[in-house]
């Protein structure tokens, strides 16, 4: 074939000369009619250089055409190279395609699906051929059409070549699974999108784990903040130490109780000198060995530093769970109020010992000289018996006291008997008992007999008007001015009793209706075993009043008490 195109452009190289040889006649035809002959020798010299010119033109464009032909043959085996190799990746991609454990598919700008593979199959429940008549827009969640469709228009404007989202997709079932979507496209000359290339990951188990590790999470959130509050709720003191001695929590209570703020001591060691010097020295040698059988106790001294507080320390080891100890959990309560309470009651049995057995020895020794000596004249028989009198009537009102404690104590309180009372007739009654028996006091009463009438029991106001100012009489030196005041408040009335007597500092008058609290112990002739104050407030209480005590040491005590007035 070469060489008969060879051949046709030798011939028409020819028919090209011949035809400028004839131009080249014509343009001299004057030469050619004068010129004289030329020679047949000539004529073959002419026609040999033309035949050599055109041998030399021909081998020169057969060198060329040669050329030409071996590159050809060369481009025909590349193409049939990159034939056989674009067979073979056509090959290989069908094979990954089909056998991929994760979904691929091809699909359109308009989301219809052109190839699917098994996995994709199995991934939402249909079959190849449905999958074919359906689109992406068709099993994607409602909730997740937006995202969708706007990773398509961005495909279609140009703006991105691939995209990369997880969204959820409705399986034939109904079922809702989670896939990681990704997407390569494929642009034609023109920059327009051809079709897409998807590969889409099953995450469903993971959205699933991750799910419940949110609620997990929340929980243990929900628990924290639970046992938070219940921390900041207790009362008593926790602190909470791990394996390596290092404090962990602490909460609000135990701060108040030791005046160490959380925050100082967060995270570091028992043994760091910082720490130890904020810990009570018992409660940090505790922590140190981690003795956590039976309590112990140990003393701080409150924020005034006017007196020490107990504290009582419980210490229980936190195991995990694999049994292993994983800390020591220490409960810190203050028990100074027990301790106070237990001394009191101590000094109460001896100071109710005392005050029993004083006039009881007193009527049993009269009663003896009654017996034993019948020569006595009438007047010292009297004077013996007026002793022996006064003497029950103190045994009969601790007796009466210790009921009335009772009583409070087991919940059962005052049975009242409640009807319209002047005031103004039980303070004549109380005071003029005093004069009687206290020579040296004065009392000055100011009440209307109008306005001082409240409902209430006229008994148990009495023991409140009789406690009262026994205590005005008591704590006042001989002489002294026992005021009784009393006025109309809407619908209660008020009544104030002030002495000259000793007086009481901030904290006596804190406690003064304490059981037990006497507020000068180091009088023993002063009578009583401090249960009086604490009856009259429980009595003022259930006759729905209030009572309070206003005081300054040396120069006297005034106590007011409301009561609902009468009708």
């Amino acid at each position: 074939m070469a060489m008969r195109n060879n051949r046709a452009k030798v011939n028409r190289a020819r028919r090209l000369l011949e035809r400028k040889r004839s131009r080249t006649t014509k343009s001299v035809p004057n030469r050619v009619a004068t010129g004289p002959k030329r020679s047949e020798a000539e004529e073959r010299l002419g026609r040999g250089l033309s035949d050599g010119v055109l041998e030399t033109l021909i081998q020169q464009r057969t060198r060329e055409l040669t050329e030409v032909n071996e590159r050809l043959k060369l481009s025909m085996v590349r193409c049939q190279r990159l034939d056989g190799r674009l067979r073979e990746s056509e090959e290989l991609f069908r094979s990954i395609f089909e056998q991929a454990n994760a979904g691929m598919n091809t699909l359109t700008l308009g989301g219809r699906y052109l190839q699917v593979n098994p996995a994709f199959c199995d991934f939402v429940g249909y079959r190849r051929e449905e999958l074919q008549r359906l689109t992406v827009f068709d099993l994607t969640h409602p909730e997740d059409q937006v995202v969708t469709r706007e990773r398509f228009d961005n495909i279609r404007k140009g703006t991105y070549e691939a995209f990369d989202y997880e969204k959820r997709f409705v399986r034939r079932d109904g079922k809702v699974v989670w896939g990681h979507v990704t997407s390569a496209w494929i642009f034609d000359d023109r920059r327009q999108p051809l079709y897409g290339i998807g590969l889409v990951q099953n995450i469903t188990d993971r959205k699933e784990a991750e799910a419940e590790l949110k609620r997990t999470l929340l929980s243990a959130r929900e628990a924290r903040t639970k046992i938070a509050c219940i921390l900041k709720s207790v009362g008593d003191g926790l602190i909470v130490t791990d394996i390596r001695q290092r404090i962990v929590l602490m909460n609000p209570s135990a701060e108040e109780l030791l005046g160490v703020s959380f925050e100082q001591v967060v995270n570091r060691s028992i043994t760091d000198p910082y720490v130890s010097s904020l810990l009570p020295e018992e409660l940090r040698n505790a922590l140190q060995c981690g003795d956590t059988d039976g309590r112990f106790e140990f003393e701080l001294d409150d924020r005034q530093g006017r007196r020490l507080r107990a504290v009582q320390a419980q210490m229980s080891v936190i195991h995990d769970r694999d049994d292993q100890q994983g800390g020591v959990i220490t409960a810190l309560r203050d028990v100074s109020r027990e301790r106070e309470i237990d001394f009191m009651k101590t000094e109460f049995i001896t100071t109710a010992a005392h005050e029993l057995r004083t006039p009881l020895t007193s009527i049993r020794g009269f009663c003896e000289i009654l017996l034993t000596r019948p020569e006595l004249e009438e007047a010292q028989r009297r004077s013996m018996l007026t002793i022996i009198n006064e003497q029950s009537e103190t045994l009969a009102r601790i007796v009466n006291d210790l009921l009335d404690l009772a009583r409070i104590e087991s919940g059962l309180g005052f049975v009242l008997q409640k009807a319209p009372c002047d005031l103004a007739t039980l303070v004549t009654q109380a005071t003029s008992h005093f004069s009687w028996n206290h020579d040296g006091h004065r009392f000055q009463v100011a009440l209307a007999p109008d306005e001082s009438v409240v409902h209430g029991d006229r008994a148990k106001l009495l023991q409140v008007l009789e406690n009262v100012l026994s205590n005005a009489v008591k704590y006042s030196p001989r002489g002294g001015l026992v005021r009784i005041t009393g006025q109309r408040n809407e619908d209660a009335f008020q009544m104030s009793i002030a002495d000259q007597g000793i007086g009481m500092s901030d904290d006596q008058v804190q406690r003064i209706f304490d059981k037990f609290y006497r507020a000068d112990t180091s009088n023993s002739a002063i009578e009583g075993v401090g249960l009086g104050m604490n009856i009259v407030q429980e009595i003022i209480k259930a006759h729905g009043g209030r009572i309070w005590v206003e005081s300054c040491l040396g120069e006297g005590t005034i106590v007011h008490f409301t009561l609902p007035a009468g009708y």
